[in-house]
Order: C-alpha cells, then sequence, then structure tokens
C-alpha cells in the first residue's frame, strides 16, 4: 500500500500599502493642503501634515485641505472620501480622534503658518486615525453641500480632540504614490439633472455667452438662484413670472455660473458664461 503523503506549504507575503483605486470613481488631487502650528513657527516639512492637540507639548496642529470642484458644481454625488495616508503616529501608533469643520474663508499656500483659520461649527465628519497607511474618510455631506451651493468651497480644516497627541500625512508635495485624493462616486452632471426634468420643469437662459444682461425664462413662481463656480451664491430672487432679467453688477467678473431654479421639489440648474 502506497501512502500519499502531501504537504502544504505556506508562504508569507508582504505586500506593501499603496492606494487602489476603485472601479467608477473620480479622482481629484488637492489643489492645497498644508497644516498650521502656532507654537513651532518655522518647523514645518512641505510633505507632511500634521494634526493634533496635546497640551502639555503644546502641539495643537490643524490640517487644511482645499479640492478644486469648480467643473462639478451643480450637479451631485452619492458619496465622497478623502483618501490620507498617514506614516507616523505618537508616540507608538497611538490613536488620533479628528472631526473636520469647513473653511469659512480664502486661503491658499501662503496662509501663514502659525495662524489657525476660522471654520464653521458643524461637524461634517468624524474619524479616528488608530494605524499607520491609507485611510478612507467619508465627506460626502460635505462635498454635496459644496455642489449645490449650500456652503461655499474653502476647504476644509481637520482638528484632533483634546488630549490626543499626532498623526502625521503625506502632502500633495510628497511622492505621487502617497499624496491625498478625493473620490467622487456616483457623479451627476448638470446636463444629466436637466434632461431629468425637461418635460415638467426646466431653465433656460437667452445668449449663452451673455456679455451684459441674461434673459432667464423659468415656470412662474420658482425661486432662482445664481452660483459662481467656487459654490458661492451672488443673486437670488423668486420670481413673479416666466421671464426674469439678470443684469451682473460691477463686482461680478468674467466666468461661468449657474442658474438654479427651484419649485417645490424640482430643480433644474443651467450653466452660463458671461463675458464682461
Amino acid at each position: 500500500m502506497i501512502t500519499r503523503r502531501i504537504i502544504y506549504v505556506m508562504m508569507t507575503i508582504t505586500i506593501g500599502l499603496t492606494p487602489i483605486a476603485h472601479l467608477n470613481a473620480q479622482t481629484i488631487e488637492t489643489q492645497y493642503d498644508m497644516y498650521t502650528d502656532p507654537d513651532h513657527t518655522g518647523a514645518h516639512p512641505v510633505t507632511e501634515l500634521w494634526v493634533a492637540n496635546y497640551a502639555p507639548m503644546s502641539n495643537y496642529q490643524r490640517i487644511m485641505i482645499m479640492f478644486d470642484l469648480s467643473s462639478y458644481m451643480g450637479g451631485s454625488i452619492d458619496s465622497a472620501f478623502l483618501n490620507l495616508d498617514r506614516f507616523f503616529g505618537c508616540p507608538h501608533g497611538d490613536p488620533t480622534h479628528t472631526k473636520i469643520y469647513e473653511i469659512t474663508e480664502t486661503w491658499d499656500e501662503s496662509w501663514p503658518e502659525n495662524v489657525h483659520i476660522s471654520h464653521g461649527t458643524t461637524e461634517w465628519a468624524s474619524y479616528t486615525f488608530s494605524s499607520n497607511g491609507w485611510h478612507e474618510i467619508d465627506i460626502t455631506s460635505l462635498v454635496n453641500a459644496w455642489l449645490d451651493g449650500t456652503i461655499t468651497n474653502y476647504g476644509f480644516v481637520i482638528q484632533a480632540l483634546s488630549g490626543n497627541k499626532w498623526s502625521k500625512f503625506y502632502s500633495r508635495e510628497a511622492s505621487s504614490s502617497v499624496r491625498p485624493y478625493l473620490e467622487l462616486f456616483g457623479y451627476s452632471g448638470v446636463e444629466e439633472e436637466n434632461d431629468d426634468k425637461r418635460v415638467s420643469f426646466n431653465v433656460r437662459a437667452g445668449s449663452n455667452p451673455f456679455y451684459s444682461t441674461c434673459q432667464i425664462n423659468v415656470p412662474e413662481g420658482s425661486t432662482v438662484e445664481i452660483f459662481r463656480v467656487d459654490g458661492r451664491k451672488i443673486y437670488w430672487v423668486e420670481s413673479s413670472g416666466s421671464e426674469l432679467i439678470w443684469k451682473p453688477s460691477e463686482s461680478i467678473g468674467s466666468g461661468i455660473y449657474f442658474i438654479r431654479a427651484t419649485q417645490g421639489e424640482q430643480v433644474a440648474i443651467k450653466r452660463i458664461i458671461y463675458f464682461k
């Protein structure tokens, strides 16, 4: 009798953590990112983002990030995820509990590194960074609020809870494999939204592009709003008829704008171009 002995060999393969692009995702890299640190001016590695709120060592770092969403304005998404690569947790990989708030003023990477930026009080997301490697943070509600013009897109700030030590991440200046990015899923554009409602509800503009005044045709009783590409509302009116004339003020510059008309639960959006 022949006995067959089968020997199983187990192999362990270590693979470095790298970002994996999801199918059907629209990926956006950061426009600006940096961190502020009131007590350690001049010690800011440009390739890193730090967040902490730890009094004994005066570590009050906050992260600021902004994505350019101008080409998505007026649309909506099913979900949005911020992706960050953490490479360090202090002192031994300890977790850092954080909250995300919308920034409420303009900035870029020339912002003074020792000054915390102004932000709103709405907590758009909370997240605990408990390990090194890639993290996905759900910021769907915040992104949709930017896209529909509820708030202006100045980006967001990541702030640690009191008593939490460092988490450090790679910034957009780091190598391409570790940079932060935003993923959008289920994006519905402006044209798609108008097409779905073309029969029952629509908004039309006269000459487009226009040079001095814009004729807007909507169903009577509609609420009409006009937004810049960054989501800031610049005009609002309750229509008493089917035709409105919008004459941009002197402070309005040339560019792309969005007209949003609302009547009950129906919404229609039109993109227009203004040449001054």
